[in-house]
């Protein structure tokens, strides 16, 4: 096993010795490190091979930090969510190389291919940090927390782009608010900012102060045609200048008229009436309404044929009675004859 196990510790060097990764910074990875040198490897492997493998990890593991600068890739620093998401996911493999109770020579190559692993892993997660987290301010200067890799040292780096931010146009009617919105999406990110500055700014080039402090909005109630012209906004630093700065071109349009504000609340209070007016019935109120339906039209059939029936019936009895009184007048000339007859013959006989 000698000679195949030295091979097996050249291979894991050779593929440690290129890494990318600065994992070592973790002090977690520090500990589980320490915890296979003096808890795993003395009941999973020989003890002559202890301190070569443990040399060649610790060493792979250093160099992890030793990555070629790629500006589209890496430059040499993380910050500290990509470090903890790489070392979670170190720990996790190793946890389960240990929980596994692998031996020997097999031992050793689970522990290669898992660092090999993890290295990919370390490069993917640099360039997505890279490409996605690294500097993302478009304008102005960024104050971003960094973790440098060859020093294992938190560092403040400064992203330092174009002061200037643009400028917006603002339209605003007379008697309504002004709101000036300075705050961009890194901001929350940035460090070392202090407050939002709003000036205004004259034609002459001087400025005037509106307002200061932690607010990125600035809220002028009530315009006028006095407050149109322009406006600037800063957001300082505690020590390298300002980290933005936005201009504010505003436009104070004639006062609505009643009618169109009218028109536009009762516009609104419609659309959200909308929503309820709208809303697509439910299925069992469907099966209600359908079941009820089909009740209602029952009910009127059977009314409309019993109603047939009774019609049919009184028809037919009225006709039999209309038939037999036809029949009367002839008993009654009958017996009207009859007695006649019997008073002659009761003459006769007197």
């Amino acid at each position: 096993m000698g000679l195949r196990f030295a091979l097996l510790l050249v291979a894991l060097a050779c593929c440690l010795l290129p890494a990318r990764c600065c994992i070592i910074c973790d002090p977690s990875v520090v500990a589980a490190l320490k915890s296979l040198e003096t808890d795993y490897l003395p009941g999973h492997l020989s003890t002559k091979h202890h301190a070569d493998v443990m040399q060649t990890v610790q060493q792979g593991v250093k160099d992890f930090q030793n990555l070629q600068f790629k500006e589209e890739s890496y430059m040499g620093a993380v910050d500290e969510d990509t470090l903890q998401q790489a070392s979670w996911s170190f720990l996790k493999e190793l946890k389960r190389i240990t929980d596994s109770d692998v031996r020997g020579e097999l031992f050793v190559k689970e522990l290669f291919w898992m660092l090999h692993l993890q290295k990919e892993n370390f490069v993917k997660l640099a360039k997505q940090f890279q490409n996605e987290v690294y500097c993302p301010n478009k304008c102005g200067t960024m104050l971003q927390t960094l973790i440098w890799c060859n020093k294992c040292r938190k560092e403040v780096h400064t992203c330092l782009k174009s002061y200037d931010c643009g400028s917006r146009n603002v339209e605003v009617h007379e008697m309504e608010d002004m709101i000036l919105d300075c705050h961009l999406n890194w901001h929350q990110a940035s460090q070392g900012l202090t407050d939002y500055s709003f000036y205004r700014v004259w034609g002459n080039n001087s400025e005037t102060l509106e307002s200061k402090g932690k607010e990125s909005l600035l809220t002028k109630p009530l315009v006028g045609p006095e407050d149109a012209g322009d406006y600037r906004c800063e957001l300082g630093t505690v020590s390298y200048g300002p980290a933005t700065i936005i201009y504010f071109h505003v436009t104070v349009l004639p006062k609505r008229l009643e009618e169109e504000q009218q028109s536009s609340n009762v516009t609104s209070e419609l659309l959200e009436s909308l929503p309820e007016t709208l809303q697509p019935p439910k299925p069992e109120n469907i099966l209600r309404r359908r079941l009820l339906g089909m009740l209602i039209c029952g009910s009127v059939g059977s009314i409309l044929l019993i109603a047939g029936s009774l019609a049919t019936v009184l028809f037919h009895r009225g006709k039999t009675t209309t038939a037999n009184p036809k029949c009367s007048p002839v008993n009654s000339d009958n017996e009207a004859a009859a007695q006649p007859k019997e008073k002659a013959t009761d003459l006769e006989s007197q």
